[in-house]
């Protein structure tokens, strides 16, 4: 039998469930406000590897989400803002990481931190979501433990909490179409979400590590680059609200965490 995990990890991932799609933005604006970006050790070629890195995780997270979501999508809305579930979901992603989204979103979140180059981002901001996702995961599996047992129990030896195993994955995802209506109705937000963010921290971390003067072009360049992705925002939530874009199947295996 597996052992109970500490209440206090286990009470903090129930509160961080019902407050999750609220953390990062206001985190995020927080240390906008509070800090200052930095140059990676102080020196320009590291920093311009570090910010290159950075762009590649931030984008390679949210690339994951998207990949996950068009093949075998979990809700994560929940029931009255607690964690719930109608089925145990294995398939796709999900038959080789039990939370790939969460990996995606801890990508993300490492990318902002080395763009934006702050010793607190890299010392509170990426530790401190690391132990969102390991919180609310030990929340979620209690729940998925004591509702399936001995189905979840199996599951959870045979595929790892977070790292991705690659072995058979072509195999699993041969079973499905890829639906990428439903990664336009379900990612939509979160996508232009993160390219904005993306782009403005890049932004606001050239003016103030490099000079607004001497990189006023680029600066402008990126903060503009933000418009398109607006009126795509605009234009797919429309495409939503008027039932013109809707995913290409029912969505009868979902589980709703």
């Amino acid at each position: 039998m597996t052992p109970p995990p500490p209440s206090w990890l286990l009470q903090s991932g129930r509160f961080f469930f019902r407050v999750r799609n609220a953390l990062f933005p206001i985190l995020l604006l927080v240390m906008l406000v509070f800090t200052r970006p930095a140059m990676f050790l102080g020196n320009p070629v590291l920093d311009s590897l570090a910010i290159a890195l950075g762009i590649l995780l931030a984008a390679g997270g949210q690339t994951f989400r998207i990949l996950v979501i068009g093949y075998a999508y979990i809700r994560r809305g929940g029931q009255n803002r607690e964690v719930f579930a109608n089925e145990l979901v294995i398939r796709g992603f999900y038959a080789h990481s039990r939370n790939p989204m969460y990996v995606g979103n801890l990508c993300v979140v490492a990318g902002y931190s080395l763009v934006y180059g702050s010793a607190w981002a890299y010392g509170l901001l990426l530790p401190f979501f690391a132990y969102v996702y390991l919180a609310v995961t030990t929340a979620e599996e209690t729940y998925l433990r004591g509702k399936f047992g001995a189905a979840y129990d199996d599951y959870a030896r045979r595929v790892n909490r977070f790292i991705p195993n690659p072995r058979g994955l072509r195999k699993s995802l041969a079973e499905f179409q890829y639906d990428w209506r439903r990664v336009l109705v379900k990612e939509y937000g979160t996508f232009c979400f993160t390219l904005v963010a993306l782009l403005n921290l890049a932004a606001w971390k050239t003016a103030w590590v490099y000079g607004f003067a001497a990189f006023q072009k680029t600066i402008l360049a990126l903060c503009a680059a933000s418009i398109p992705v607006g009126i795509l925002y605009i234009a797919i939530r429309f495409l939503k609200k008027t039932n013109r874009l809707r995913p290409l199947r029912l969505e009868e295996t979902e589980q709703t965490l």
